[in-house]
């Protein structure tokens, strides 16, 4: 709204003039019927005048309420104040009242049929409103009284291009290009309404004037070549790119529209030469190259031969743009996807290193950290982008996770309870916050808190074995709620049958129930299932042996546990006491 704003000013000194320079002002309030003379006496003109002054100050700060009010007891003394009518439009515009600004407006135009800034307000009210019939009508009218105003005459081939009166807005453009000779800006207006007609020949004939006006300039046969080929015309395209090449022989743009050529002929092998050129050159823009790179994305996994180019590219990038952001950003995206994680974590460390504002390039780096098991990495980096981005969740979460790996467990519950605060419309990620946090608070024997966790997430998702396994064998070691354990227990091998784990817990539940015959017969399913490589299996086990009084078995599976690196004191306790039966 500049040019609202020039008015504003106009109006205003035009208003301060006329205080000095009447004593008394006559306006004439029109209608169909008559015209009403009114007559201010000079204090009620200064009065008014102070008004109006105001009401455009407090317009200006931001006070529309106050200006309103103040303008409405302007226009109420002088229903004729033409620049009252239009300060009363611009706070209608600010309220999204269109139509009654239009009203205003309107009503100032009649006033004072000579403010071409009125009518450029209307204008614009117009567009805003989307009545383009009207717009069209104006503008014609203010354009024929100013056939040299450019601005006017864009504004009325605007009108005319929402309608889709597309040839009679190149007539527009046509008078603009007699007033200012040869324009870009026209032309490349002009070209753009000939290619949505598909007049493809006109298109070229707006471009050809730019080769006329200036024929050294290598880029404007290109932007013809690139015209042809993009509509299926590429062996008319060989011409203009001859010729930029005698120009301008090392313009790298040559490569990007033999590439489109090369393409457009089915001419693969060729078309990637030049595109080797296209990323090789440092000139050309790398957000160009990386969107020619991003057609690759979703090809690599399906095709070897678009991996391999698509890995050439990438690597010529990395040369021509190595302090750029932007390019590790995308190596390290076709690293993850091709799953070669630890040159991936190393790309987006380069990413960090360079610009560490893009949230996203953290999130995939600490996920790339957990998953190829560099924990310390993940721990110190997940603490730097918690501070960076205090409200995203999943740096708290890593962060809490490795916590629990270092056995950092009250850093790891702070962390947790932290983070699940900024979970929104993502339940897989809360229910992660659910089971560490109900993980963290076993170990340090809150149990209170750690049971309401694992019922959380069991609310949310009954169908995790090692949640249900977890929680369940938790219980029992405890000896506390032993049927809803045996439950939760019977669901996790029923969801994940034949893991000797599962079948453990299970055993063991049964045991502290006293059904120690079927402990044993679901022990003996878990040794089966791999249990007999785990001490913790093996022990159980004897446990229950012993429990049946069968000593010498349970004494077995005991030195089993203990040879497998299983040494804690009640075991060796336990060995010991048999020994001696």
């Amino acid at each position: 709204m500049k040019i609202i704003s020039t008015l504003l000013i106009g109006c205003f000194l035009c208003t301060c003039w006329n205080v000095s320079a009447q004593k008394e002002k006559r306006k004439e309030k029109k209608n169909k019927q008559k015209s009403e003379v009114v007559v201010l006496s000079q204090k009620e003109q200064y009065k008014n005048t102070a008004q109006f002054i105001e009401a455009v100050k407090e317009r200006l700060l931001g006070n529309y309420g106050v200006a309103e009010q103040l303008l409405q007891e302007v226009l109420r003394t002088e229903p004729t104040h033409d620049a009252a009518h239009f300060e009363y439009a611009n706070i209608l515009i600010a309220k999204h009242q269109l139509q009654d600004a239009i009203v205003h407006v309107q009503t100032a135009i009649q006033l004072n049929d000579t403010n071409i800034w009125y009518k450029i307000m209307l204008g614009d009210i117009y567009n805003m409103t989307e009545n383009y019939t009207e717009s069209e009508k104006l503008w014609k009218t203010i354009s024929e009284k100013h056939p040299e105003n450019i601005e006017y005459l864009y504004n009325y081939a605007l009108s005319l291009i929402y309608q889709n009166k597309l040839k009679e807005a190149v007539k527009i453009y046509d008078k603009i290009e007699i007033l200012t000779g040869i324009n870009e800006d026209i032309i490349y207006a002009k070209q753009n309404i000939w290619l949505h007609l598909k007049d493809i020949d006109r298109a070229v004939k707006e471009l050809e004037k730019l080769i006329e006006a200036y024929p050294k300039e290598a880029k404007n046969y290109l932007q013809i070549a690139d015209l042809y080929n993009t509509n299926n015309m590429s062996d008319k395209a060989i011409p203009y790119i001859e010729k930029a090449k005698t120009i301008d022989p090392t313009n790298p743009e040559i490569h990007i529209i033999l590439y489109n050529y090369y393409l457009s002929n089915k001419k693969n092998e060729e078309a990637f030469e030049e595109l080797k050129q296209v990323f090789a050159a440092p000139s050309l823009k790398l957000d160009e190259k990386v969107k020619i790179i991003m057609r690759y994305f979703p090809l690599v996994n399906k095709n070897p031969e678009y991996k391999k180019e698509a890995f050439i590219l990438l690597d010529t990038l990395t040369k021509t743009h190595p302090q750029e952001a932007m390019t590790w950003s995308v190596y390290g995206d076709f690293l993850s996807q091709d799953n070669r994680l630890e040159e991936a974590a190393a790309a987006f460390e380069k990413v960090l290193s360079f610009d560490q504002s893009k949230y996203v390039v953290w999130e995939q780096y600490l996920s790339i950290l957990v998953d190829i098991n560099q924990w310390d990495k993940a721990y110190t980096e997940s603490k730097t982008a918690m501070e960076l981005f205090p409200n995203q969740a999943l740096p708290y979460l890593i962060h809490g996770m490795m916590a629990t790996y270092k056995e950092e467990w009250e850093t790891a519950v702070q962390s947790l309870n932290e983070g699940k605060k900024y979970v929104v419309d993502n339940i897989n990620m809360a229910l992660q916050f659910y089971y560490h946090l109900a993980e963290a608070y076993y170990t340090l024997q809150d149990y209170k808190k750690s049971d309401e966790y694992f019922e959380k997430y069991i609310l949310q998702n009954a169908n995790n074995p090692i949640v249900l396994n977890n929680y369940s064998y938790y219980l029992s070691q405890r000896g506390e709620r032993l049927d809803y354990a045996l439950t939760l227990s019977e669901r996790a091998n029923k969801l994940s049958p034949n893991e000797a784990v599962y079948e453990d817990t299970y055993a063991w539940i049964l045991y502290k129930k006293g059904e120690v015959e079927k402990a044993k017969e679901w022990m003996g399913k878990a040794i089966k299932h791999g249990g007999d490589t785990d001490p913790d299996i093996l022990e159980h086990y004897g446990d229950i042996l012993m429990k049946l009084g069968e000593s010498n078995q349970a004494l077995l599976y005991w030195n089993k546990a203990k040879e497998l690196g299983k040494d804690h004191p009640q075991l060796l306790e336990k060995i010991k006491a048999a020994k001696q039966e």
